[in-house]
């Protein structure tokens, strides 16, 4: 059942293609790393477009895939999407799997997989003679989570630059009781919910514990490490989400206003988790993201 709470993933693929309004490059100008290795593991593998007539400094876009963090994969972000960015764009682009979390693998393991991506990717340009040394973080759902927390916890010492981050529909603080309520009004199992939950921290715990997870769950939430340092972020959330509560979004936003972080707030009035009732708002989501990416990656 919780697999199919971020199954909203895949329809944002054509959603990415119409936000930037670029089309699908024919490929052909691109050195093309496809299911590369950064570890060990059969999950740790990246796709990696990099421009061939790209200058010797080239920022990134790197996707970071939804489902709850025990699901989902790195095809949904097409091939065409990342040839477009190389092609209309100019930027290397690159969607990544990730170890997915369990009662072995927490968020703190995931985030160790972001780092160990963007070294293999700095590395796979420096053969080419470009210095990727630049990123945008781009995430839905559980990939919303996972940019954030990387971009905020990471931010002086992150293998690049981290230039910028884009969440939508994204949770920023586990800890939030109205989190686990509203996961319930999908889910129907409250065992599940801990269960993923407690593996998501590291610490096992259930609705009669909570309290002793409750440092666990900040230590692997957005919200914890906002600081005056934070790159530039844009999020996005619908009002109506019955997965991850609109209360996420909008603590985040204060606590970024309050540290005078450069960011910007897109409140879909009438859209659930898909962000998809709100016709003007997906207009001026697509119009701040490719100034986030026209400014941060240039």
């Amino acid at each position: 059942m919780l697999k199919k709470i971020f199954s909203f993933f895949v329809a944002f693929v054509s959603f990415i293609l119409s936000l930037f309004g670029i089309g699908t490059g024919s490929g052909g100008n691109n050195y093309v790393f496809k299911d590369l290795s950064y570890g060990s593991s059969k999950e740790q593998t990246l796709d990696l477009y990099v421009p061939k007539d790209a200058k010797k400094t080239c920022g990134l876009v790197l996707f970071l895939h939804g489902g709850t963090w025990i699901d989902g994969d790195k095809s949904e972000i097409e091939e065409e999407t990342l040839k477009s960015f190389c092609n209309d764009l100019g930027y290397a682009a690159a969607t990544m799997n990730y170890r997915r979390v369990s009662s072995r693998l927490s968020a703190d393991d995931v985030i160790s997989d972001i780092d160990l991506a963007l070294l293999k990717i700095k590395e796979a340009g420096n053969d080419y003679e470009t210095n990727i040394n630049r990123v945008l973080l781009y995430g839905k759902s559980a990939g919303g989570h996972l940019a954030l927390l990387y971009g905020y916890s990471k931010t002086m010492n992150a293998p690049m630059k981290i230039a910028a981050i884009v969440a939508e529909s994204a949770p920023s603080d586990l800890s939030d009781k109205n989190f686990y309520s509203a996961f319930s009004t999908l889910a129907g199992s409250k065992d599940e919910i801990y269960s993923l939950m407690s593996n998501v921290c590291g610490k096992k715990f259930n609705e009669k514990n909570f309290a002793r997870a409750v440092s666990k769950l900040k230590a692997v939430s957005p919200i914890t490490y906002v600081s005056s340092n934070c790159p530039p972020t844009l999020i996005a959330h619908g009002k109506n989400d019955s997965v991850v509560p609109f209360t996420n979004a909008m603590v985040l936003d204060s606590a970024l206003s309050t540290m005078k972080v450069r960011h910007d707030f897109v409140v879909f009035e009438n859209s659930g988790h898909d962000l998809s009732g709100d016709s003007k708002k997906t207009k001026e989501l697509k119009d701040i993201t490719s100034g986030y990416i026209k400014n941060y990656l240039k």
